[in-house]
């Protein structure tokens, strides 16, 4: 099956943005990268920002639309954050350049975009608080903050230093198993020695 043109130059972004950044990347090399006209470009997306636009936004979204479809599971809050984990962390090793886009540019583009970013990211923070006060009502979970929590939660697994961690830990499944070990560990409920 072949790609459609606008995945093409989608594909080509991707590359040019996370090889690059956004101010360096220009539309002819995109569209360079991409085989196809500036024209063809231009036909697709309005601009370079209309373009990085797409890609971060669309990322987010898909994100959010899964953390919202892990949190309608009949399962219990340790098996949601369990499968939060896993699949943030099978979509950023097989997407590993738009996790450094969304991660290295989002700060390099127009004030308004931002704000949208930003608040993506807040409602992806939202689905994670949910499971984490259903942790909580199952006497799962111990926090003070749930909000804080759900955003340390996706710090851990988000920031550019879990890169580094990533490509030291080899296989995914020994990647998910550290990342759910070390925050499970932090919030689980204990039982208080007398």
């Amino acid at each position: 099956m072949s790609i459609s043109t606008k995945e093409k130059i989608i594909k080509a972004a991707l590359n040019m943005f996370s090889d690059n950044n956004y101010h360096t990347t220009s539309m002819a090399v995109i569209a360079e990268e991409a085989d196809v006209s500036k024209g063809t470009l231009y036909w697709h997306f309005d601009s370079k920002e209309d373009l990085f636009r797409e890609i971060v936004l669309t990322g987010l979204d898909y994100f959010q639309d899964n953390y919202k479809k892990i949190y309608n599971k009949d399962l219990n809050a340790d098996g949601k954050l369990l499968e939060v984990i896993s699949f943030s962390i099978k979509v950023l090793n097989e997407n590993i350049k738009l996790a450094k886009i969304i991660r290295n540019n989002r700060y390099l583009v127009s004030d308004d975009f931002q704000k949208k970013a930003e608040q993506k990211q807040r409602e992806a923070v939202l689905e994670i608080e949910k499971i984490i006060k259903q942790g909580i009502k199952e006497q799962l979970i111990v926090t003070d903050n749930s909000r804080n929590t759900a955003v340390v939660i996706l710090s851990v697994i988000f920031t550019s230093p879990a890169e580094w961690l990533f490509d030291q830990i080899k296989t995914m499944d020994e990647q998910i198993d550290f990342v759910y070990n070390f925050i499970m560990n932090g919030i689980k409920r204990r039982e208080k020695n007398d």
